[in-house]
């Protein structure tokens, strides 16, 4: 099923944990994070700048908003940036949660909903973790009994969620039919269960495939709609985080890597762990909705 294809490499940087690659069309610009610090970064394709953005706490999950602005999930708060002046407006926030829950991998729906879930990094991992729902200012808690959620993403004709858990234990991608008027989920069901690494975070093409990121697998796999692998490529690295479809037709998939949790023999014999890699992946993505966040409510500006 594995196939050897052009692999390019956007940027060479180490990154601990590369997430959340997201493709402005409007810009030509690629965005993408460190969950392993507090860096977002931009760049210009064209050009080659390379911009970065410090958070005021580890980011997880990016989504484009109204204005140009970036919608960013970091620590427990979600935020709005404004790339022009470098503004973080903090718009809203998860309270009482236990120690040790960040947000994590995310998505929008075509209201503009962002969905994005948490996980704990206490060494058990107990099943803590939920979904929520961003809408305007407010979040919704939509499932729970997760422990390391990921591979977030909704099929283009927007009737079906996608939903994965990272941990071994579970290691698991989960298909819910999806009312997109009201937001709810319903009729979970066994998708996929990888033979080869984790599910990490997603994508899907236009026409409805499921890409994820193998993590300890070293590829991205494509699923029919029905959960079937179609073809798996082979990346240099073994710790994919994140596939994204960009480019000027959505023909490029970009994928964002780590090296946390690699030692330093694997980091010698990986040179691009950590790296931003794009792949001619042979099919197109479709346009992603914005995130219709009300920036009124922010709670002002963070340092």
């Amino acid at each position: 099923m594995s196939a050897v294809m052009g692999i390019g490499v956007v940027c060479a940087l180490r990154h601990k944990i590369g997430e959340s690659p997201l493709w402005v069309g409007d810009t030509g610009c690629l965005w993408w994070l460190d969950a392993g610090g507090r860096e977002v970064r931009r760049l210009h394709v064209e050009s080659g700048a390379l911009d970065t953005f410090l958070m005021p706490a580890s980011p997880a999950a990016l989504a484009l908003g109204d204005g140009g602005r970036i919608v960013i999930a970091a620590g427990l708060a979600w935020y709005t940036l404004d790339a022009d002046t470098g503004a973080v407006v903090e718009v809203a926030r998860l309270e009482g949660q236990a120690a040790g829950v960040r947000l994590n991998d995310g998505v929008t729906d075509s209201m503009g909903r962002f969905w994005v879930g948490t996980l704990s990094r206490a060494p058990e991992r107990e099943p803590i973790g939920c979904l929520y729902c961003l809408e305007g200012g407010e979040a919704r808690e939509s499932l729970g009994g997760l422990r390391t959620q990921n591979g977030a993403a909704i099929s283009p004709d927007g009737r079906t969620f996608y939903l994965a858990d990272s941990h071994a234990a579970v290691a698991t991608i989960w298909a819910f039919d999806f009312d997109v008027q009201s937001g709810t989920l319903s009729n979970r069901r066994v998708f996929h269960r990888p033979e080869r690494g984790r599910p990490d975070g997603a994508a899907v093409d236009a026409d409805g495939c499921y890409w994820f990121a193998a993590v300890d697998g070293g590829q991205v796999v494509r699923l029919d709609p029905a959960g079937r692998v179609m073809s798996a490529i082979d990346l240099p690295v073994s710790r994919p985080t994140k596939p994204a479809f960009g480019g000027a037709d959505l023909s490029t998939l970009y994928v964002t890597t780590m090296s946390a949790g690699l030692d330093e023999d694997a980091l010698a014999s990986e040179p691009l762990a950590g790296a931003i890699l794009e792949v001619d992946a042979g099919v197109r993505g479709w346009p992603q909705p914005r995130a219709k966040v009300a920036f009124e409510s922010g709670r002002g500006p963070q340092t």
